[in-house]
């Protein structure tokens, strides 16, 4: 497509999948805010990337972006650590981005990357013409060939990440079954029973109610009875509207008493009598399914995603971390206590 050597298999689709997520807060950041010129106005240099600076500018545009996010999404506690965080992690994060286009220039094909950025824009906008583009730029005070850059700034680094990272990251059936045995618990079936009850409410009277009880007992275990017809006479509980029905419960969602005979009585079996603070009640269970484990088949490939995501991350870390000491990377001392370490 773009890359200078011969590429691995690239896959588009993950391209513009990337550029439908993030184009929105690219747009806004972008052309509201770092967008326009900055003509004859003297920039305070946070840091220099090799040839490249990141400015106050630069900083606080990104800042402000990160923050409005944060404050549209988030409320109270978690919106405070979120901006503490964001707030100490954003110059290491504009340096990334530097370093990382700095090394799209030396692996892609950067006035090609310009180009599929621009038509995939403008065909998402619904944008017809460069022209038309042009004279919405032009708005903002920016011209098509800066906007270009805006978007290969954006993209390019992640493509890089994409290229050097995740196109080697190879993860095999063995890696999959051996977080498969390892995480029995993350796949865990739990026992479900579908239950059906007749309730009778004790009352100042659980004597009576005990009668009643023990009467509505022999009348749904009667030959050729039918529970699920006999709960709207027999039951004193709303679900009698129902023929009795629970839904579908599992441990947890009843009485202990209760518990133990939907999940111990047969299949379409009828329970004894019972009480459970001065109620009394009378269960039959129309299926259950006991407790197991997801196939491996089925969630091999959630499995793949996760580790995938996992190797990427990690491995993302150390090829920055590397292509830190391979550049010359300054950062003014009145900024220094803002730089976040290294992972």
């Amino acid at each position: 497509m773009w890359r200078k050597a011969p590429p691995p298999v690239h896959n588009e689709g993950m391209i513009r999948s990337g550029l439908r997520r993030a184009l929105v807060p690219a747009i806004a950041v972008a052309l509201l805010a770092s967008g326009r010129p900055r003509a004859e106005v003297i920039e305070e240099i946070v840091a220099k990337i090799n040839d490249d600076v990141v400015t106050k500018s630069d900083l606080d545009t990104e800042e402000q972006g990160i923050l409005q996010e944060l404050y549209r999404s988030l409320s109270g506690a978690e919106l405070d650590a979120q901006v503490a965080k964001a707030k100490k992690l954003v110059l290491r994060q504009l340096i990334d981005r530097k370093v990382l286009l700095q090394q799209a220039s030396h692996l892609f094909d950067t006035t090609k990357m310009k180009d599929f950025y621009l038509q995939q824009f403008m065909s998402q906008q619904n944008i017809k013409s460069e022209k038309d583009l042009e004279k919405m730029l032009s708005q903002e005070g920016m011209t098509l060939a800066e906007w270009k850059q805006k978007l290969v700034e954006y993209f390019a680094p992640k493509e890089v990440l994409r290229a050097e990272v995740g196109d080697h990251i190879a993860i095999s059936e063995a890696d999959t079954r051996a977080y498969y045995d390892a995480h029995a618990d993350d796949f865990a079936v739990p026992a479900v029973a579908t239950v059906r009850e007749i309730v009778i409410t004790g009352g100042s009277n659980a004597e009576a109610a005990r009668a009643r009880a023990a009467a509505a007992h022999d009348k749904v275990t009667a030959p050729g009875a039918d529970f699920n017809a006999l709960t709207s006479e027999l039951s004193e509980a709303g679900t009698k509207a129902s023929g009795g029905l629970l839904g579908t419960i599992k441990h947890g969602d009843l009485a202990a008493p209760l518990e133990s005979a939907a999940f111990s009585q047969p299949v379409g079996s009828i329970s004894p009598v019972i009480e459970v603070e001065g109620n009394f009640f009378i269960l039959k269970v129309d299926a259950r399914t006991e407790a197991g484990k997801k196939p491996f088949d089925d969630v091999k490939d959630e499995i793949e995603t996760k580790l995938r995501n996992q190797r990427f991350e990690a491995e993302s870390k150390v090829y920055l971390q590397k292509a830190w000491t391979q550049a010359t990377i300054w950062v003014s001392p009145k900024y220094e206590a803002r730089l976040a370490p290294a992972d």
